[in-house]
C-alpha cells in the first residue's frame, strides 16, 4: 500500500506532452474525416441553422383579457324532471354578470355551469339545527348528542360553531348562518336533469385578447388583427384549427373538445373542470418584424374521477338586508363550473454576430471529439492497434533524457556501422534498435 501511495504521489510531478504520429492508412483517415464531418454537420445543421444559433433571444412579457357572452336558463323548482315543466315564476335567466364569478381575474375566468343554493340565511341568538345527514367524522363533521353536555360550546361544526345545545334531531345546534346548507343537495346536483344544470354554457363565446412585448427588441404583438382583419369578420368568426385559426373568438364547446372533453353534459357540466389555455409565440424577427402568429393549446388539468372533490367548485355569498327583516340576510351559492387559466409563453430571435460566433466556437471545440474517438479506435480496435499504441505513447525517464542530450536540445544519432550500410538509424529516444524500427516504417511515420 505504501508503494502504491508513493507511486501516486510521484505521478503528480510527471509531465505529459503531445506527440504527433502520422498514420498513412486510408481506413483510419476515412474514419477520422467522417467523424469530423458528422460533428461539423451537427454544429452547423442543427446548432446554428435549425436551432437558430445565430440569433439573440428574448422572452415575452404578456397580458390577457377576456369577455364572455351568452345566456342560460335554469329552474328554481327542484322537483321537476325537465325544463318544459318549469313554471314562469320559477324560471331564472343567467347572463354574463351572473355566471362569470368574479367579473375580472388576472389571466383567467370562471363560468358557472351548476349550483347549489341556500336562500335567505340569517344569524340568530338561539342558533340553528345542524344538518342531520352530514358526516360525523372528518374536518367538516357534525356532532351527535343525547344531552347538552355532548355539545362543547364553540367547537367547530360543518356549518358553524356549537352553541352547547342538543337539538331535536340529535345533532348539536350551531351559531352561524341558517337554515344550513343540506349535504343531500350536493348529491342532488349531480343527478342528470337537475333543474339548475346549465347545458347552454357550451354555446357561450369568449373573446380573448392577448398582447405580448419583447423588451430587448422593443417589439409588440397580439392575437387580434391577424389573417382577415376586417371588423365584420372579427365580430362574426369563431376559432377553429383550420382557416379561422387566427380568430380571437372561441366557442366554449370547441375549447373543451380540444382539451379532450367529448361531452360537456356528461364530463364537466355537473362537477366542473379546470382547463389551461396555452398561448405560444415563436417569433422570427428576421423573417417578419411586423406580426407574430400565436398557437393555442387546451389541456384539462384536473382529474374528473378524483375521489376527493372532483371537478372545480367553490362557495360565495350575496348579502343584503330585506325590508321585512332587521338583520342582514344572505344567499349562499355553491357553484360548479369551468375555470379557464391562460398560460402565455413567447420567444423571439433576431440575428446577432455574438451568438453566431459563440455557437461556431463551441462547434470548433466539439471537433476535438473526432481526434479522441479516432485515437481510441486506432489504439484499441484496429488490427495493428498495439503497434499504433507503442508509437503514440512513449515514456522517457529523466536520467535517460540527460544521457541522450535532451537537456541541450540535441538528439544523438548513431554512426552507420559496417554491418548496416543501407542508411538505417537508431532512435535513442525510445530505446528501439534501427532494425526494429524498420519493420514499422512502411505503415507509420513519426514527426
Amino acid at each position: 500500500m505504501g508503494d502504491g501511495f508513493l507511486a501516486a504521489l510521484g505521478s503528480l510531478f510527471e509531465y505529459d506532452t503531445l506527440k504527433t504520429v502520422h498514420i498513412k492508412s486510408k481506413r483510419v483517415g476515412m474514419i477520422f474525416r467522417l467523424l469530423q464531418l458528422a460533428i461539423l454537420g451537427y454544429v452547423v445543421g442543427y446548432g446554428i441553422v435549425y436551432q437558430k444559433g445565430y440569433q439573440e433571444r428574448d422572452s415575452a412579457v404578456s397580458s390577457v383579457t377576456s369577455k364572455v357572452k351568452g345566456v342560460a336558463v335554469t329552474c328554481e323548482n327542484l322537483t321537476i324532471s325537465s325544463m318544459s315543466e318549469c313554471q314562469a315564476d320559477d324560471i331564472r335567466v343567467w347572463d354574463t354578470s351572473d355566471y362569470v364569478v368574479p367579473p375580472q381575474e388576472n389571466d383567467a375566468f370562471f363560468l358557472i355551469s351548476n349550483s347549489v343554493q341556500t336562500r335567505n340565511q340569517s344569524q340568530r341568538p338561539e342558533g340553528w339545527l345542524e344538518d342531520v345527514n352530514a358526516s360525523t367524522v372528518g374536518s367538516t363533521r357534525t356532532y351527535t348528542c343525547d344531552t347538552d353536555t355532548d355539545c362543547p360550546e364553540f367547537a367547530p361544526s360543518r356549518n358553524g360553531a356549537l352553541n352547547g345545545v342538543c337539538g331535536s334531531n340529535k345533532r348539536c345546534m350551531i351559531y352561524g348562518w341558517g337554515p344550513v346548507e343540506e349535504s343531500y343537495a350536493d348529491d342532488l346536483a349531480e343527478v342528470p336533469g337537475y333543474p339548475r344544470h346549465m347545458p347552454a354554457v357550451k354555446n357561450f363565446t369568449v373573446f380573448i385578447k392577448n398582447t405580448i412585448f419583447f423588451p430587448r427588441f422593443n417589439a409588440k404583438f397580439g392575437n387580434t388583427g391577424l389573417g382577415n382583419d376586417t371588423k365584420a369578420y372579427q365580430r362574426s368568426c369563431l376559432w377553429n384549427t383550420g382557416d379561422d385559426r387566427f380568430c380571437p373568438v372561441f366557442r366554449i364547446e370547441d375549447m373543451l373538445t380540444q382539451a379532450g372533453i367529448k361531452s360537456f353534459e356528461d364530463e364537466a357540466m355537473a362537477l366542473g373542470a379546470l382547463i389551461t389555455v396555452q398561448i405560444k409565440y415563436n417569433c422570427d424577427l428576421d423573417q417578419n418584424s411586423k406580426t407574430c402568429e400565436p398557437e393555442y393549446e387546451f389541456t384539462r388539468v384536473d382529474k374528473k374521477d378524483d375521489p376527493l372533490s372532483p371537478g372545480y367548485n367553490f362557495r360565495f355569498a350575496v348579502h343584503g338586508v330585506a325590508p321585512e327583516f332587521e338583520n342582514v340576510r344572505r344567499d349562499l351559492y355553491k357553484v360548479y363550473g369551468l375555470r379557464f387559466v391562460f398560460v402565455v409563453s413567447g420567444d423571439a430571435g433576431r440575428f446577432s454576430l455574438v451568438p453566431l460566433l459563440v455557437a461556431f466556437g463551441s462547434g470548433l471545440g466539439l471537433l476535438g471529439l473526432a481526434t479522441v474517438i479516432a485515437d481510441m479506435l486506432v489504439t484499441k480496435c484496429l488490427r495493428n492497434a498495439q503497434k499504433y499504441y507503442d508509437h503514440k505513447f512513449e515514456i522517457v525517464e529523466e536520467d535517460e533524457g540527460e544521457r541522450l542530450g535532451f537537456h541541450s536540445g540535441k538528439t544523438r544519432r548513431s554512426e552507420p556501422s559496417s554491418s548496416n550500410t543501407d542508411g538505417a538509424y537508431e532512435t535513442f529516444a525510445n530505446g528501439h534498435s534501427s532494425n526494429e524500427k524498420q519493420s514499422l516504417l512502411p505503415t507509420v511515420n513519426r514527426t
